[in-house]
């Protein structure tokens, strides 16, 4: 079962073409032979002047990766996330585990 779980998203992205592009990057990390069971989706991130989306992935393996999408040509190119997206997404992983459990989405 795909888990679509996001510490964080930009959201000047729809929710459908999110899951669009994550369903791109499950098959690519499925090509590599990584197991969903073993890993996370950290956040999806927005670069628009390169209209491309950009989607971490961390492991138990190794330091977390990152798959970047064109938006038009859905070319896909694998590296590692630059430090303000983990910023972002740790920022926002603090923010939840601040609240109460009834508050937590």
């Amino acid at each position: 079962m795909k888990d679509y779980s996001l510490y964080y998203w930009d959201r000047r992205l729809p929710e459908a073409e999110v899951i669009e592009l994550m369903n791109q990057a499950w098959e690519e990390l499925y090509e590599l032979e990584f197991d969903q069971v073993f890993g996370a989706w950290r956040g999806v991130h927005f670069e628009e002047e390169a209209d491309t989306v950009h989607i971490t992935w961390e492991n138990m393996y190794t330091v977390p990766m990152m798959i970047s999408i064109h938006r038009v040509t859905r070319v896909l190119r694998m590296d590692y996330p630059r430090d303000e997206f983990l910023e972002l997404e740790q920022a926002e992983i603090e923010r939840l585990r601040s609240l109460p459990p009834g508050k937590r989405r």
